[in-house]
């Protein structure tokens, strides 16, 4: 099956949604990028956090990413596999919405829900499969991956190790 998209998570794709570190009314804001830092995936090191920083801090990641779709009337079968990591647990979830030209939702579809068990060093692979009706007239599939990532604890040792998160997002067609 051929690749529509492949693409990593980035501040420019991923906003913090909820930060136990965060001040009121600051949310949600762009996702920033940390110090490079292993496992690596597909040879990027490129990790995200929140902006803030704090010992065993949870925050929530939404990263989108748009994928175009032909339009055609068929059954559009789509497979989603996603790896990530993180340096405490990290746990994803995914849905699938399928958009018409006007940007309006037609399709909601979960993908898949998954965890790294906590281990800084796995990379963790979720997938999942659907069938879009592209008879719908949808021109777009959105995929929303949520992340819950949780920080080490460090206190009461300064400064506090920061956490990070990577996600890898591969999308393939039969089209």
């Amino acid at each position: 099956m051929p690749i529509a998209l492949q693409a990593f998570t980035t501040p420019a794709n991923t906003q913090v949604i909820t930060d136990t570190a965060a001040a009121p009314g600051t949310l949600p804001t762009p996702a920033v990028l940390t110090t490079p830092s292993t496992p690596l995936i597909d040879g990027n090191d490129a990790y995200i956090w929140s902006p803030n920083n704090a010992s065993g801090q949870i925050v929530t990641f939404r990263s989108i990413f748009n994928v175009p779709l032909p339009v055609v009337s068929l059954i559009l079968p789509i497979s989603v596999n996603y790896a990530f990591a993180g340096n405490q647990t990290v746990t994803v979830t995914a849905t699938l919405e399928a958009l018409n030209v006007l940007g309006i939702v037609v399709l909601t579809v979960p993908l898949f829900a998954d965890s790294n068990g906590g281990n800084p060093q796995n990379v963790e692979i979720a997938s999942g499969d659907a069938l879009i009706a592209v008879a719908l007239l949808a021109t777009t599939a959105r995929i929303t991956v949520d992340a819950i990532a949780i920080a080490p604890v460090t206190l009461p040792y300064t400064p506090p190790n920061t956490g990070r998160y990577l996600g890898e997002i591969t999308v393939q067609t039969i089209i």
